[in-house]
């Protein structure tokens, strides 16, 4: 990614540096709330990975934008005025929390740009499509089962600097800047459930088998598993998913299908190419037995 300079960012950091001015003490400085220690001490996000970190995600006027660990507020500011999303901050820092409030209302966001005094591992991310982080990989990690638990298929989730562990990122960039390095931006979309079993079926005449088996096993956006046809294995080859989209190869001699499509709940479906015609067929699964 290049580099991102002021841009559309510049005038509206002014603003909100002028207003974090009158705003008080930082989190370092500032008590927590009776009785909780936050989990991380707030540093902002300099403005040029804000817009990486948006930019990555792909943030449109339909999402909903969850930071998790809001501080100022500034991410959510951003999504709302620069990308017409709406945006939640949870932040367990009351003062953050106001003055995240005060910057939405000058930056002319406040019907858009919302922020709730939380902890974060108790939020509802239900109504979330984009969830930003920047809190550290331990925490990645201890908030992972809470992402799978609430968040659909094809939200995407971004963490400046920091990975979730074990489940490898879809995409990582290193977003430049004159004022803050080089800095990782981690990309993940929440993938479809697919472990079980599948019946498969395909549409018209052409190489390759008409129906088969297909037997998954799925960790993260990975897939393995093996493919039976007519008391035949074939070879599955290529099996991930990036959201509700999948794509997998089955390949046998002389013959390699290669399959995409979406999946939804217990059905799947797509175009298969790979016939010597070069045409595509329809092909469709439903899953007989979960994993």
């Amino acid at each position: 990614m290049t580099d991102f300079a002021v841009t559309r960012f510049q005038l509206w950091g002014v603003v909100l540096m002028l207003s974090a001015a009158h705003s008080g003490p930082s989190a370092a400085q500032m008590p927590a709330a009776p009785n909780h220690i936050p989990d991380v001490v707030f540093v902002g996000t300099p403005l040029g990975v804000v817009e990486g970190m948006l930019n990555l995600a792909a943030v449109a006027d339909s999402d909903v934008v969850y930071d998790l660990g809001s501080g100022d507020g500034r991410i959510v500011i951003a999504a709302a005025k620069h990308y017409g999303a709406r945006g939640v901050g949870i932040d367990i820092d009351s003062n953050l929390v106001a003055e995240s409030r005060r910057s939405a209302d000058t930056a002319g966001v406040g019907g858009r740009a919302e922020f709730r005094r939380g902890d974060l591992f108790e939020t509802d991310l239900r109504q979330a499509s984009v969830v930003t982080l920047y809190l550290g990989r331990a925490l990645n990690e201890r908030l992972r089962p809470h992402l799978f638990r609430d968040l659909r298929p094809g939200s995407r989730i971004v963490s400046q600097n920091f990975d979730m562990g074990d489940w490898l990122p879809d995409s990582v960039v290193l977003v430049r800047g004159r004022d803050f390095g080089e800095t990782p931006v981690h990309l993940w979309v929440m993938p479809a459930k697919m472990a079980g079993t599948w019946e498969v079926t395909l549409e018209g005449s052409g190489a390759g088998p008409a129906r088969f088996r297909l037997e998954l096993a799925q960790r993260y956006q990975q897939l393995t598993g093996e493919v039976q046809s007519g008391g035949r294995r074939l070879r599955l080859e290529g099996a991930r998913l990036r959201g509700d989209r999948l794509t997998f190869t089955v390949a046998s001699p002389g013959t390699e299908l290669r399959f995409q499509g979406s999946v939804e709940e217990a059905t799947a479906s797509g175009t298969v190419a790979g016939d010597p015609g070069g045409e595509r067929r329809r092909w469709r699964g439903t899953r007989v037995r979960p994993n």
